[in-house]
């Protein structure tokens, strides 16, 4: 990234604010969602993840919610207990999206199948 944001404001930005309807502007989760932190741990991803688009629909770029790279994301995510409405059984799916951290991984697979996060 040529400019000065960092990788958490690019997060922040693209994949919280951009794709995550649960995400609050004003209210700063500390850890992030499961797909956030694992994407913290890689910086090298920061310009592909620039490119990340914030499409209309509240999907995973096509990706199976059962994709075993996705579940992998979400089992080391500490809101999949408490918080996580998408991954609740009980929640109907009306009520309920992927969080922007989730969803930014399923597109950065959709990229690249081969990528190992």
């Amino acid at each position: 990234m040529s400019n000065p944001e960092t990788q958490a404001d690019l997060l922040r930005r693209k994949a919280c604010a951009g794709l995550c309807r649960y995400y609050k502007p004003h209210k700063r989760e500390d850890p992030g969602c499961g797909g956030v932190e694992v994407l913290k741990l890689r910086p090298d991803l920061a310009e592909i993840l620039a490119a990340l688009p914030s499409p209309d629909s509240d999907g995973l770029f096509d990706l199976a919610e059962d994709d075993p790279r996705l579940l992998a994301v979400c089992q080391a995510c500490e809101f999949r207990i408490d918080g996580c409405d998408f991954r609740d059984p009980e929640v109907e799916r009306s009520e309920c999206s992927p969080c922007g951290g989730l969803r930014a991984v399923a597109w950065l697979y959709s990229q690249d199948p081969e990528l190992k996060l």
